[in-house]
């Protein structure tokens, strides 16, 4: 079961990764107060465009200007590569910005990196929200969350709540290729309302991901709850191979010529997992003794070692 519940996470992170422009539009749902702490790896967003002060940011600042400046090259003429010259920029830097039909698509990149506290980014929005404002305190608290940072990154991280820059309402997930991928594949019930936005938000935004929410979903549920109709089965691989991405008929092809081994996984309760542990014992017995044994003594170790 988790074999086959791998093979799908990784045709549908596969699937996202080629749709990663989908990505890169901010979100326009709200968070909700609720969703108190961040599930395992979201990275959140703050208000990235200003520094401690209420600037912008130096490299906010150069972004802009160098799209304005590819963009009013291309609309007189001139070719990436001429651009490229000219501006002293590698010609795939040019694509990228030539790319982007709006700047906030790059700024998305360019101002959320990842960093020790961004798991923790939405659990200090709240508590501040709630009048916990002192930094040692909420160190504390994050730390028995797994924070593995000092209390100076949570000072560095709160100015802009103390200077009055950062928004009312809680901040957003930075969309990732993981992130959505881990939204596709948990169990619907248990994403957090803001999540579960997030994704309608992007199936709405992209029919690829729609479909690939759909059947990937439909799937892992009959391998989670053990369905054991075979029409459900095969709905599922009819489905997908008439409209389904390549990754995903990649994958019902695999399941086609291993059905017997897929309709036990959906039918009984009985698994290998039991003996893997023997199996990779017996692999490294085999390793150690290559060239230097012949098959009875390599038997003798199997049956004798522990």
């Amino acid at each position: 079961m988790r074999h086959l519940l791998h093979n799908l996470a990784e045709a549908v992170e596969r699937i996202v990764g080629r749709h990663r422009a989908d990505l890169r539009e901010p979100l326009t749902v709200q968070a909700n107060q609720d969703d108190t702490l961040p599930s395992a790896g979201v990275h959140l967003t703050t208000p990235g465009e200003l520094d401690v002060h209420g600037r912008q940011r130096p490299l906010v600042v150069r972004t802009r200007e160098r799209h304005q400046q590819i963009h009013e090259r291309i609309a007189r003429g001139d070719s990436l590569r001429a651009i490229a010259r000219e501006l002293h920029l590698s010609r795939s830097t040019v694509l990228r910005f030539a790319r982007a039909t709006d700047v906030a698509q790059l700024l998305v990149a360019a101002t959320h990196r990842p960093t020790v506290i961004d798991d923790y980014r939405l659990y200090l929005h709240h508590r501040w929200m709630e009048g916990c404002t002192n930094a040692a305190a909420l160190t504390r608290e994050i730390q028995q969350l797994g924070y593995r940072g000092d209390v100076n990154t949570v000072r560095r991280h709160l100015r802009p709540y103390r200077t009055g820059t950062i928004p009312t309402d809680a901040p957003l997930p930075h969309l990732t290729v993981r992130r959505v991928t881990d939204w596709i594949m948990r169990r619907p019930e248990h994403l957090t309302e803001t999540e579960g936005k997030c994704l309608d938000e992007l199936c709405g935004r992209s029919p690829t991901l729609a479909t690939t929410t759909e059947y990937a979903q439909r799937l892992a549920a009959m391998v989670r709850e053990r369905r054991s109709e075979h029409l459900a089965l095969d709905v599922w691989l009819a489905d997908v191979r008439l409209d389904g991405q390549r990754e995903l008929r990649t994958l019902a092809a695999g399941i086609c010529r291993d059905r017997a081994a897929v309709l036990a996984t959906l039918t009984t309760t009985f698994a290998s997992g039991a003996v893997e542990g023997n199996v990779t014992r017996i692999k490294l017995l085999k390793r150690q003794m290559y060239g230097r044994a012949n098959f009875d003594l390599l038997r003798r170790r199997i049956l004798l070692s522990p």
